[in-house]
């Protein structure tokens, strides 16, 4: 959603001064037309046979998520940011980019607030190694595969969610608008094959679609984010810089289908149009046949479905069918919230989880959670609820 991108386009702008001018054009031909990447497949890791000992391992019966045990499950918790950015904007060779995302005193600050899992945003080409980013293949997938590890090792659920991508040679320097055919398929492979063993991972396959540029005489917007279709731009660095090309983008029946092909049974969601805001209109009538999928919503105060009344009409047919979670929501307001505090008791009534935007402490009140990450220190406005609320759970 539009929301989320601009809160990691903001934080990366603190630093895209290091970038050099010639990214924003870098993956194009001289015709302008995406170009698929020369680069052979990198190796893979080792798939984990042996994860630590964590949460109960999760999956789907019905409309609820379920542990081994046969206890519903609703999830509370944290967006933590940075994995999807630093690793190709090619000005550190830390991931985290100096953050103490992977850090004991992090995670015991997330478990005083009562967070129980935490999402990780992705980059594909970072992950495979390719199109000239300065953090990729092994020296990417092992510090995240650790993070992964240490958090289930302290009791979180963890998901992992593609979230900045491009077509062809053209670095992934932004979220674009669909996972593309020449590289999340690839991603989503070697991600299953390497959580395959790790039920306590769920994989949330694209965080924001939205489907501005379908080619003419191209399918509906819900036809694509299922089938796949042919878009005429994607995003080169920060939205809204475009590059006119024609590219395939990759549905999500192909992105479950290499999933499961790679053996990997884990929790899968799928997200609706509109950057994730919209599940109306399309969701039930393209449903997954996958019988381990949620649906994923954000949800902001400036998304069209932003009242009760919508919530009524759109999502909780849903939640009546199929677990919901809330993979984004926040309240982008710095002072008292006015938002968040009328949709989590909506979700909580229904049944719904949610994650917040976002533990990082980047001093932005407006979206972030913390001011400090280690110490837990909530921001006066969303922190603060939110901490409240996730308690009153108990």
């Amino acid at each position: 959603m539009a929301v989320a991108v601009v809160a990691a386009a903001v934080a990366a702008l603190i630093i895209t001064l290091h970038l050099n001018t010639a990214d924003a054009t870098a993956g194009t031909n001289p015709g302008g037309t995406a170009t698929a990447s020369a680069a052979a497949p990198p190796p893979s890791l080792p798939p984990l046979t042996d994860p630590e000992p964590g949460p109960l391992p999760l999956h789907v019966d019905g409309k609820l998520l379920v542990n081994s045990a046969g206890t519903s499950v609703v999830l509370h918790g944290a967006d933590m940011s940075g994995t999807e950015f630093v690793c190709a904007q090619n000005w550190s060779n830390d991931p985290f980019g100096g953050q103490p995302e992977d850090d004991p005193a992090t995670f015991a600050a997330m478990k005083s607030w009562g967070i129980d899992v935490v999402r990780i945003p992705l980059n594909e080409d970072c992950w495979l190694g390719i199109n000239g980013v300065r953090i990729g293949g092994t020296a990417y997938r092992q510090p995240v595969i650790e993070l992964v590890r240490n958090l289930e090792a302290d009791g979180f659920y963890v998901i992992l969610d593609l979230s900045w991508s491009a077509p062809g040679t053209q670095r992934a320097l932004s979220a674009n608008a669909a996972p593309d055919e020449d590289h999340s398929p690839a991603f989503w492979s070697s991600v299953a094959a390497t959580f395959k063993h790790d039920p306590g991972v769920l994989f949330d396959l694209y965080n924001e679609p939205y489907f501005y540029w379908i080619a003419p005489g191209g399918p509906d917007e819900w036809t694509c984010l299922w089938q796949g279709c042919t878009l005429t731009q994607y995003v080169t660095t920060a939205y809204p810089t475009t590059a006119r090309a024609d590219w395939k983008t990759a549905g999500f029946t192909q992105l479950t289908a290499d999933v499961r092909d790679a053996g990997a049974p884990n929790v899968i969601m799928v997200a609706g149009v509109d950057w994730a805001e919209t599940l109306g209109g399309g969701w039930l009538e393209h449903a997954p046949t996958d019988p381990n999928t949620v649906a994923s919503w954000h949800s902001y105060p400036t998304t069209e479905c932003g009242d009760p009344t919508c919530w009524d009409s759109m999502i909780a047919p849903i939640a009546a069918k199929y677990p919901v979670i809330i993979g984004e929501t926040g309240d982008s307001a710095a002072g008292p919230v006015t938002y968040m505090n009328r949709l989590l008791p909506w979700a909580d009534s229904h049944g719904i989880g949610y994650l917040a935007w976002t533990w990082n402490a980047w001093g932005h009140p407006d979206y972030d959670l913390v001011t400090s990450m280690t110490a837990g220190t909530p921001t006066a406005g969303e922190g603060a609820y939110y901490r409240k609320h996730l308690l009153s759970l108990g």
